[in-house]
């Protein structure tokens, strides 16, 4: 018996108590309010639905809400891994009232992570998430490019696939601004099945979306040929050579990566978890031939390079740190352990325009703070990418 329960202890040590808070736009009401016990993906959790707003007419005029989620897990747990695993539980939450209710909600926002662990239980570990928005473009769009825009607006007026282009355009636009780098891939690779009848047809084949495929009966051996839908345009054009076999072995490989990941994706024959990094080099790809193809069936070849650098959202800071405390709030009053004001941007002596916020600390106990910045995009990062940024204090 004493064996028993030394071994149980033992396990509960192994265990720590993470939470993870998360903004949703749309006010929400559910039930009478309070803690509510739910079970998501095999995992016993406890999630705080809170609106923003006291008010009712502010909640209708302002809207939003807070949800906080506490689960266990092993303490060793990458902070990262923490977060992504229970803003998914909060997702999966937010997707069933939807299903349920044909709530609208809109994109939630990932705010802080936090362990609390110890042998007393009084060591607390958090991370909040600040990223800088991108508001501004950061050169002006000089006269020499308006007139290469001038020029893919009339060869879009004048061209038979004029329509397509303006689609496929309009689709690398969406693509290049959508921050979710599998939806972002997604609309990418469908711009390039828009460009596919044009692509198949400056590549010389006489139908666009088939290929003819000839075979044999296994027991009479008569020959046949069948139509088979593929992307006949497109894959030559990634290829850059309509005979596969003469195909450049980098392109190769990146037309392997499109159609694998769009079948993964559409067909959901893998988990979005299991994808790693595949989602930002799909998409890094994708957009670079949905641009050449756009630019070239334009007759902007000018326009081309072989080099491609993906533009993303602004830079991703992080606020790290640790505290002491006896214990939690209660999950319905939980916040963010350190009050942050939104980015305001200022002239420095050194370094031209600079971001600036600034921290509020509620009194909170042998607290250590620091600023870093991801150097991953946060779907796939662990702390091993956090890289401490400089700062200067007023």
């Amino acid at each position: 018996m004493a064996d028993e329960e030394s071994g149980e202890a033992q396990s509960d040590e192994r265990v720590s108590t993470f939470r993870v808070l998360a903004r949703q736009p749309l006010s929400l009401d559910i039930g009478s309010g309070g803690i509510h016990e739910l079970d998501i993906q095999g995992v016993s959790c406890r999630v705080a639905v809170k609106p923003a707003h006291s008010d009712l007419a502010k909640r209708k005029e302002l809207g939003g809400t807070t949800l906080a989620i506490e689960f266990l897990s092993d303490p060793y747990l990458d902070l990262f891994e923490a977060a992504r695993a229970g803003f998914e539980l909060i997702e999966d939450f937010l997707s069933a009232i939807t299903v349920v209710s044909g709530t609208t909600f809109g994109p939630s926002e990932l705010l802080q992570v936090a362990r609390l662990d110890g042998a007393d239980g009084q060591n607390c570990e958090f991370m909040i998430f600040m990223p800088l928005p991108l508001k501004h473009w950061h050169e002006e769009i000089s006269g020499e490019k308006l007139k290469s825009v001038r020029g893919l607006l009339a060869h879009w007026d004048g061209l038979e696939c004029g329509h397509r282009l303006r689609r496929a355009a309009r689709l690398y636009r969406s693509a290049a601004g959508n921050v979710d780098d599998i939806d972002a891939f997604q609309e990418a690779y469908i711009g390039l099945e828009v460009l596919e009848k044009p692509l198949a047809s400056m590549a010389g084949f006489e139908k666009h979306g088939t290929e003819q495929i000839k075979g044999s009966c296994e027991k009479c051996g008569h020959e046949y040929v069948r139509n088979r839908t593929t992307l006949v345009g497109v894959r030559a054009f990634v290829h850059g050579a309509i005979d596969t076999e003469k195909a450049d072995p980098d392109r190769k490989a990146d037309w392997k990566l499109l159609n694998k990941l769009r079948n993964d994706l559409t067909h959901g024959l893998v988990d979005e978890n299991d994808l790693g990094e595949k989602p930002q080099r799909g998409l890094t790809a994708a957009m670079h031939y949905l641009h050449h193809g756009i630019c070239v069936l334009s007759h902007a070849s000018n326009l081309t390079s072989s080099q491609y650098r993906l533009a993303r959202g602004g830079i991703e800071y992080v606020l790290m740190g640790r505290y002491r405390a006896r214990e939690w709030p209660s999950l319905s009053d939980w916040g963010q352990v350190v009050d942050t004001s939104q980015f305001s941007w200022v002239q420095h002596a050194n370094h031209d325009w600079v971001p600036q916020i600034t921290f509020n600390v509620r009194g909170l106990e042998d607290l250590e703070v620091c600023v870093g910045r991801l150097t991953k995009p946060r779907s796939t990062a662990s702390m091993d990418d956090v890289k401490p940024t400089p700062i200067e204090h007023e």
